[in-house]
């Protein structure tokens, strides 16, 4: 019989109770120098199929929501993790709170969610907080994560689908045209930095360069070339599947790298790095898309971004260039050449090497390289 009702409440008021599942979460973060709190709200729907309830969402009492206490919390820690200025945090849970609400056909009340707030303390002063979440990941990866933060005064909402991470500073949840700036420049130089797979692909096509302007022509090629594609994709005008783009990326890699056996001048190489650098630059773009969602505008993030890649590029040519030169150079014009052709066949077989395990690693999705 309490089926038969509680099917019939839920038909009456539209079925609003069981949009409540496991698809939706709500967080309050709140920063201040003494820690973090993070305050979240989850269904009671969802948590039915996670762990055991003692009778359905809909006709639960308060005095067994409180029995289910240490199971609810200890599902939430294991979803929930924060580290602050780097550190690894261990969360004070406080006991959770049934949230009510009602069926609009009956106006019988029910508990449609459970908040849960932990408290992870800090000795030092707060610079910068990471906050991952995944909530109900095993059961889909289309959960919504709303993530409302406060930090000294400032409130930013975020919105993450899945496992997500987070990461905060003040100038995050309180942006402004500098520190906007800043943050895609140095963002931008760093992911150039340790983006090896970028540098490869670069280097390999530096080795077959022999004069100057070479280089210059295909470094000015492939920046052009990823800029367009880093700002349509921003735009969302084009996108290609993240494990595509990066095998494409390696598949050039590997491309270049052969070539270079059988290239002998690199004269009119701008053309294919133009091509390739359009490749790039939506794996460029993919690092970008989530952090792009938080901001009300994608100009000012997208062209700092592309201006710090450009700097760093500049950089990784600085070191290169002289540094070629110096292996290139001889004391007749032909033993400049013999070392060229020494050059570019013995610096190519590492790079063709990695590009092969990249490539062979990003299509079957394998793993096996950390980078």
């Amino acid at each position: 019989m309490k089926v038969l009702t509680t099917a019939l409440l839920l038909a009456a008021s539209g079925a609003a109770a069981w949009a409540h599942d496991e698809k939706f979460s709500s967080s309050r973060v709140d920063v201040n120098d003494a820690g973090v709190t993070w305050s979240v709200d989850v269904s009671m729907q969802g948590l039915e199929k996670v762990i055991a309830l003692p009778a359905s969402p809909v006709e639960l009492t308060e005095n067994q929501f409180r029995a289910l206490g240490p199971d609810i919390i200890r599902y939430l820690r294991a979803c929930m993790t924060v580290k602050i200025n780097g550190v690894e945090v261990t969360g004070e849970p406080q006991s959770p709170e049934p949230l009510y609400e009602t069926f609009v056909a009956s106006g019988e009340k029910y508990i449609a969610h459970a908040r849960l707030q932990f408290r992870y303390p800090s000795s030092a002063p707060v610079k910068n907080v990471l906050v991952a979440g995944a909530f109900f990941a095993t059961k889909t990866d289309q959960h919504h994560a709303i993530v409302i933060v406060s930090w000294d005064g400032a409130r930013r909402s975020f919105s993450r689908y899945g496992a997500f991470e987070l990461e905060l500073t003040a100038r995050r949840v309180q942006p402004t045209f500098w520190s906007t700036a800043g943050e895609f420049l140095l963002w931008g130089m760093h992911h150039i930095f340790i983006g090896y797979d970028h540098i490869s692909f670069l280097l390999a096509l530096l080795l077959a360069a022999r004069r100057l302007g070479e280089m210059v022509r295909i470094a000015t090629s492939f920046t052009i070339a990823h800029s367009i594609t880093l700002l349509l994709a921003a735009l969302d005008v084009v996108r290609l599947p993240s494990a595509v783009t990066e095998s494409l990326i390696a598949a050039s890699i590997v491309y270049v790298a052969a070539e270079n056996y059988f290239i002998r001048e690199a004269r009119y190489r701008w053309v294919l790095t133009f091509l390739f650098g359009l490749v790039h630059g939506l794996g460029f773009s993919s690092v970008l898309h989530e952090r792009l969602q938080d901001l009300d505008t994608v100009v000012l993030p997208v062209v700092s971004f592309n201006l710090g890649v450009e700097l760093g590029q500049i950089a990784i040519l600085l070191v290169a260039y002289p540094l070629l030169a110096w292996i290139r150079k001889g004391a007749t014009e032909e033993e400049s050449a013999k070392r060229q052709r020494r050059l570019v066949r013995i610096g190519s077989a590492p790079i063709l090497l990695l590009g092969c395990f990249w490539l062979i690693d990003r299509i079957f999705q394998k793993g096996w390289m950390p980078f």
